[in-house]
């Protein structure tokens, strides 16, 4: 890994990442990020990091943990379920005590083992599967070692459902579904097609098409692509649910150099599509087009803070960046519970279950503070006074499972194809009471 000159010039410091001992209750605490930085998800990835980097500076620059740094290791998953674990494992063998990642809900279904056997807790920023929200026996037997801090998918699907049928003009009667076969697209396509069932839409006969996440290329894409031309009637809606890489090869392909292979046709992304990677390559049929996406509030004091410390370090713009106020907010929640363990349980390193506990305790049901008044979250916790960390992504306040829930947008391709717009805020309490 390297360090970042941008962020030594922002906080007059440079992050060692991956180097050097811990040396114990005075040394650094080694803190993991587990991202997909090649694979569907690659620009996503890099994305994290990037996000990863300036939140561990600022969170250094305002007294670390107790005075010790918060030093990063990096772990690049590929977008790959079957390995995350094996990566989990890798950051806890260099001697993480907690990890932001990894990102997909197969990623994670891989890795909770490993957290939970090792008392590493993980806090994943984008993974939504509904099944991973559930508690013991349906649900993953974690231990409490795993948190979301991103709303599962239940509440996507009844958002993208209520938009198609309910509020969109013209309304949106019959859909094909194209979905990756993880727990991901498929956790994500039931629970869409439950609710749209509901709301009295239909699905076209045999328009339910799945495809193997990280294809391989346009040929690939191409298959899906023909099952769709071929489905009668031909769809005028497409919902997609797919990451990044795959989106784009998918899209590409129907757009088929600007001669769309079913005319006049729509499609309706979801959250994986939301990216500055998935915009960039986006052909330009692709404009005016939407989906849903987790959301934040974005003229809050708690956003503010994370783009102006981002873009004080890149030149790139943190809006376009669907997870990066999840990354954030992972590291500053992670943070905040190794201070609120180091008081509370004087004289024992920071981790294990205590660190585990202390997560949900400053996530909730204290006074609340953001990440632009960290010296004084910390000050209230070294007082012995309860703290609410309130995120960039939201409250992030985790229930029983680990889980939180918050508002959804409708998003949409902007007419010049450079930026997304918001076309519908959806609050996720009004969302659920639907």
């Amino acid at each position: 890994m390297r360090c970042v000159a941008s962020v030594v010039g922002a906080f007059g410091m440079c992050l060692a990442i991956g180097c050097g001992g811990d040396d114990g209750p005075s040394g650094p605490v080694k803190v993991g990020l587990l991202a997909p930085k090649t694979g569907a998800l690659m620009e996503v990835g890099e994305s994290f990091e990037r996000v990863a980097i300036v939140a561990v500076a600022n969170i250094n620059a305002k007294g670390g943990i107790n005075g010790r740094d918060l030093e990063l290791v990096v772990e690049d998953t590929e977008t790959t379920a079957d390995t995350a674990g094996a990566k989990l494992q890798g950051l806890i063998d260099q001697g993480v005590v907690a990890v932001v990642g990894p990102a997909t809900s197969g990623e994670v279904t891989n890795a909770w083992p490993v957290a939970r056997d090792a008392r590493v807790p993980i806090i994943s920023p984008s993974s939504t599967a509904p099944a991973l929200s559930r508690p013991a026996p349906t649900g993953p037997d974690d231990d409490g070692y795993m948190f979301r801090n991103v709303p599962d998918d239940e509440i996507q699907g009844i958002a993208m459902a209520y938009y198609l049928k309910t509020v969109r003009t013209p309304q949106v009667d019959s859909v094909a579904i194209i979905f990756e076969d993880t727990p991901y697209g498929t956790g994500l396509k039931n629970a869409f097609r439950s609710a749209y069932l509901d709301l009295g839409g239909t699905i076209i006969a045999n328009g339910e098409i799945a495809f193997t996440q990280n294809l391989a290329d346009e040929l690939a894409a191409g298959g899906s692509i023909d099952a769709l031309v071929n489905l009668s009637p031909q769809p005028t809606m497409v919902v997609l649910v797919a990451l990044e890489q795959d989106a784009v090869k998918l899209v590409q392909a129907w757009d088929n150099d600007g001669a769309p292979r079913i005319a006049n046709m729509q499609w309706f992304m979801t959250d994986g599509a939301r990216s500055g990677g998935f915009l960039s390559a986006a052909p330009a049929s692709l404009r005016g087009m939407c989906g849903t996406a987790p959301t934040f509030p974005v003229n809050g004091l708690a956003y503010t803070e994370l783009k102006t410390s981002y873009e004080a370090a890149y030149t790139d713009s943190i809006d376009a960046q669907v997870f990066a106020p999840n990354v954030w907010d992972g590291f500053h929640l992670l943070a905040a519970a190794m201070v609120h363990q180091s008081v509370n349980h004087s004289g024992e390193d920071v981790g294990g279950a205590n660190l585990r506990d202390a997560i949900t305790l400053v996530s909730r049901d204290g006074q609340t503070f953001h990440s632009g008044q960290w010296r004084d979250l910390i000050s209230a916790l070294r007082s012995g006074n309860d703290v609410d960390y309130d995120g960039a992504a939201g409250p992030n306040d985790f229930d029983v499972v680990g889980q939180t829930v918050g508002p959804y947008e409708v998003w949409c391709i902007a007419a010049d194809g450079a930026s997304f717009t918001q076309a519908l805020f959806l609050d996720a309490e009004d969302i659920q009471a639907l």
